[in-house]
């Protein structure tokens, strides 16, 4: 009956104005025409607004197929918040469903995670608070990203059998002052992922593509600045706190280039 209804008054409107139906029809056409060209699978939402990224495979929490972390994850903020941080981390699994599992199920989070063929997945808008850094200064100053990585060379034929290829082995990586034992790097596609997150994240909220350097090299260990949150660019996890180690070995200094 509604829909029958409904046909009734689409050809009620039709005999009433022809010229506004025309117009109206035009409207609409225009808007799905500039919502495909701005609003397409190369962006990323930043307080509810569409952010052209360098990257063509993103998903976004409100994509049909997308990953959409429940409420309970995250402190939802209503004022626009203006991230100066974005930091990063591992997620010690073998996928981004696994690591998006983790966190609905901890209810933690983070803003992306980075899958192991390069997408970039969006699981809650960048201007709400996430759970991720351990630190309550940190989270309220920042966004968070997991790049997929399981870390323990056990996994390697793990990844081969996928078909994603075998991941390069870190050998001889220092943090906090010891070396760790060989274990799984980052793909390059995901190395390149982050890249085109970083410069999005830099249009969007103005962070700067800089990391914690020192003598022009890059600070493998705690730095106050960011644990104090008024560090501004772009950091790892253990730049944060001695209890963590991710990302070791990942070269925020070559990948902000």
């Amino acid at each position: 009956m509604k829909l029958f209804d409904a046909a009734i008054n689409f050809l009620t409107k039709i005999k009433q104005d022809p010229n506004k139906f025309r117009r109206d029809l035009t409207e609409l056409e225009a808007h799905e025409i500039l919502k495909k060209e701005i609003d397409p699978s190369n962006n990323i939402i930043c307080n509810d607004r569409v952010v052209e990224i360098g990257w063509d495979k993103v998903k976004k929490y409100n994509d049909v197929d997308g990953f959409s972390l429940p409420t309970n994850c995250y402190k939802t903020v209503k004022n626009q918040r203006i991230p100066t941080m974005f930091v990063t981390h591992w997620d010690v699994c073998l996928s981004s469903k696994s690591c998006f599992n983790v966190l609905k199920k901890r209810k933690l989070s983070v803003h992306f995670l980075i899958d192991n063929d390069g997408t970039i997945h969006q699981i809650m808008d960048t201007n709400h608070i996430a759970y991720h850094a351990g630190n309550r200064k940190v989270n309220n100053a920042s966004i968070g990203v997991e790049i997929s990585n399981a870390y323990y060379p056990k996994y390697q034929n793990v990844y081969k059998r996928k078909g994603f290829g075998p991941r390069p082995l870190w050998e001889g990586v220092k943090v906090h002052g010891r070396e760790l034992e060989p274990f799984l790097g980052f793909y390059d596609v995901q190395l390149e992922a982050l890249k085109a997150l970083s410069e999005a994240l830099n249009k969007a909220y103005g962070i700067p593509l800089l990391t914690p350097m020192r003598n022009g090299q890059l600070i493998e260990t705690i730095y106050n600045d960011v644990k104090n949150a008024t560090f501004k660019g772009v950091v790892n996890h253990y730049h944060i706190t001695t209890r963590k180690i991710d990302c070791a070995g990942l070269k925020l200094d070559e990948v902000l280039k």
